[in-house]
């Protein structure tokens, strides 16, 4: 594994913090949505069902926990903002809700029969220290998986987005830095990071995703109301840069368009692992 000791991990974290408090409503009508796609995917690898202690890392506004209580787990999810924890309380009543850290988890040593984190470990600035918290809190024998985005050779999406930003703009803007957006988009690291706690059983699999828009137009305002990172990048960009940027994917969006929408095809990996009875 890389050494990433280089990083800011406060001034990441509260980079994070507060990207996210101020997009949680549009996230919650836009991303939330979308990566609500691989749920029944992501429950189905850790065998949730009637009576499973389930905790939710890095929960945002509750859609994996609410799909949880659909299966009758007894669901406690927990994240960083405090706003979409209140959205995740509202919408999923069922289930016990914290605000908290994922590298610092507020739960005794081995609580839930299984632990997932959808699209979550990318924004933690320290993941191998919050995989470790998960295994403490995590029984014997059971089940954890966390999914993250595919790099963009093997993600359309995050190509034209980032691609976009890239040929037109400067990647290389003035943010806290955090871990690489794509460290998890391959097996081996997934494998590598996960057995160097203890996990064993490890799989590694693809799961397709799809982004739907209205129309070609919307996407770039959509993703830039509903994420913590890109809308600060791009008002670092000069107007040319900006306009160019823009206007690259809006042409690219139109490659995608079908049925009267835009519909651009993405990819997470699912990672799944199991805590051995014998350490």
């Amino acid at each position: 594994m890389t050494d990433y000791s280089h990083i800011d991990r406060e001034a990441f974290k509260q980079f994070e913090h507060d990207g996210f408090s101020r997009v949680a409503q549009t996230y919650d009508r836009a991303i939330a949505q979308v990566t609500s796609q691989v749920n029944t995917a992501i429950l189905d690898a850790v065998g949730v069902g009637y009576g499973t202690q389930l905790l939710d890392v890095a929960c945002g506004t509750g859609w994996l926990s609410a799909a949880a209580v659909g299966r009758q787990a007894i669901v406690t999810g927990l994240d960083l903002v405090e706003n979409m924890v209140a959205m995740a309380r509202s919408r999923c009543p069922q289930a016990e809700f914290y605000t908290g850290d994922a590298e610092n988890l507020p739960f005794e040593s081995a609580r839930f029969d299984a632990i997932v984190c959808n699209l979550g470990i990318l924004h933690f600035p320290a993941p191998q220290k919050a995989i470790a918290e998960s295994w403490r809190v995590l029984k014997t024998r059971g089940r954890y998986a966390f999914t993250c985005w595919t790099p963009p050779t093997r993600n359309p999406f995050m190509k034209l987005i980032l691609g976009s930003v890239q040929t037109h703009g400067n990647m290389n803007v003035d943010l806290p830095p955090g871990p690489p957006l794509f460290r998890f988009g391959e097996p081996t690291e997934c494998e590598t990071a996960l057995q160097a706690v203890g996990f064993t059983s490890v799989s590694v699999t693809e799961l397709p995703i799809l982004w739907n828009f209205p129309t070609p137009e919307d996407v770039l305002p959509t993703v830039i109301a509903s994420t913590a990172r890109l809308g600060p990048m791009l008002a670092m960009q000069t107007t040319t840069q900006r306009h160019n940027i823009e206007n690259a994917i809006i042409e690219g969006a139109k490659k995608y368009v079908s049925n009267g929408s835009v519909e651009i095809p993405a990819a997470v990996v699912l990672a799944v692992a199991s805590k051995p009875s014998v350490q």
